[in-house]
């Protein structure tokens, strides 16, 4: 039984005002307001349990609620260990139970992503828009400032394939003449939808280290409808999930998409309780790895050839907070011949993307990328990488707007990259 609002009492008494979250909180440094801090939206969370409003009534006061990144910086600094963004979740669900979510959040949760299928369609459509002359019709009339926000984001859509990654399957999955593991790869949605050169280049990288990999079929891992309180429709896909990967024999479930890894991973605690699911989520989420936890587990090849540049890498909040993968990426970057890593400064700190923030909060985001594309600026690397399609598509648009003339980069591809050139390089010698 996931624990609700109310059930977290003990939890945000323990706040006491120290200010230690003032320090790492991005909403905080760009706002400066009390109540974009965690002790500040702790104050308002406390108040409403003891009763001084209600607040799912409250919309002003909810603001603050939805205007949290669940970054979860201040809980990782919080010296009285406040679970501030486990609170704030628990918090909009108790907000959705009693008034539900904005039609077009609901449509999107309940709809496009409730089946990969529907997600797929509507990807088709976004590339018809872009190709067709829509989208020029579109920013060249005005039409976007209409839409305010809502336009100005637009600009964060990466271009859609043509194909998905699972149309492309066919063509990529190459059983290794002497497997030593085999894994199940989980196809996120921007993965299989907007990045399927990425999941290839994954998909390549697990292959040449004599990894067999299969791909079930799969819905959203949930991490959406978590952050909008949607709990039920969590649950549903998170069994959905289970029932499809449980017909298949492996010792891992990887995927590329560091927010798939940390909602796939709290399958265990979603559905502890759950006389049915509970011990295939157990079995299920000890599973889970993220891509290059994966390779640092198992050991990767290290024969390559040379990528010659100078890379950087960000982290993502699931990553580093959620999965505690920090060192993993940067072991692999720095693997690579050629490759000249920069440790960037708040390499940790949130882009400001957070899922869909990017575009209910795009201004706001927009002064938190600022401070990251300041950060990364001073790198003076070619290649800002990363290892999660949301900050992957928040970062590439932060280059563009600053004009910064890098390229926001998956680990993986880099990795993919310095496998095929070693290749070549092979080529040429024999020829």
């Amino acid at each position: 039984m996931v624990k609700t609002f109310r059930q977290y009492e003990e939890d945000i008494v323990r706040c006491n005002r120290c200010g230690f979250c003032e320090e790492v909180c991005p909403t905080y440094k760009v706002t400066g307001e009390e109540f974009s801090l965690a002790r500040g939206r702790n104050r308002l969370m406390r108040q409403s349990m003891e009763g001084h409003f209600d607040l799912t009534k409250e919309k002003e006061i909810n603001h603050h609620i939805y205007s949290c990144l669940l970054c979860g910086a201040c809980a990782a600094a919080c010296p009285s260990s406040v679970i501030t963004d486990t609170l704030v979740k628990a918090a909009r669900a108790e907000i959705t139970k009693a008034n539900g979510n904005p039609f077009p959040i609901r449509m999107a949760l309940h709809g496009v992503l409730a089946r990969q299928r529907r997600l797929t369609l509507g990807a088709k459509a976004l590339r018809f828009y872009q190709r067709s002359g829509a989208r020029w019709l579109a920013r060249h009339t005005g039409f976007l400032g209409l839409l305010g926000s809502l336009g100005k984001a637009e600009g964060l859509l990466p271009d859609v394939p043509a194909r998905t990654l699972r149309e492309r399957l066919p063509e990529v999955l190459k059983k290794p003449a002497k497997p030593r593991h085999k894994v199940a790869y989980f196809a996120g949605c921007m993965m299989n939808n907007f990045f399927p050169q990425i999941a290839e280049a994954t998909l390549r990288v697990l292959q040449e280290n004599d990894i067999e990999v299969v791909v079930p079929e799969s819905n959203c891992c949930g991490i959406p409808h978590e952050a909008y309180g949607e709990t039920e429709m969590q649950i549903k896909l998170a069994k959905e999930n289970l029932d499809s990967f449980k017909r298949h024999d492996v010792e891992a479930i990887v995927t590329d998409c560091a927010s798939c890894a940390h909602g796939l991973h709290y399958y265990a605690e979603l559905l502890k309780d759950d006389p049915q699911y509970g011990p295939l989520a157990q079995e299920f989420s000890a599973k889970v790895r993220e891509a290059s936890q994966y390779l640092a587990e198992v050991g990767f090849k290290k024969e390559m050839g040379p990528v010659n540049a100078t890379v950087t890498y960000h982290d993502p909040c699931h990553a580093v907070r959620g999965m505690k993968i920090k060192e993993q990426p940067r072991q692999i970057l720095k693997s690579i011949p050629g490759v000249k890593f920069v440790e960037m400064n708040e390499a940790d700190w949130c882009c400001g993307g957070a899922g869909s923030y990017n575009v209910t909060h795009y201004e706001l985001s927009q002064r938190i990328l600022a401070r990251k594309m300041g950060n990364f600026k001073k790198t003076g690397a070619q290649y800002l990488a990363t290892s999660c399609p949301a900050c992957l598509m928040q970062l590439a648009h932060g280059l563009d707007v600053h004009k910064l003339s890098a390229r926001a980069v998956h680990v993986m591809q880099l990795l993919d990259q310095a496998y095929q050139n070693r290749s070549a390089k092979s080529g040429a010698k024999a020829g």
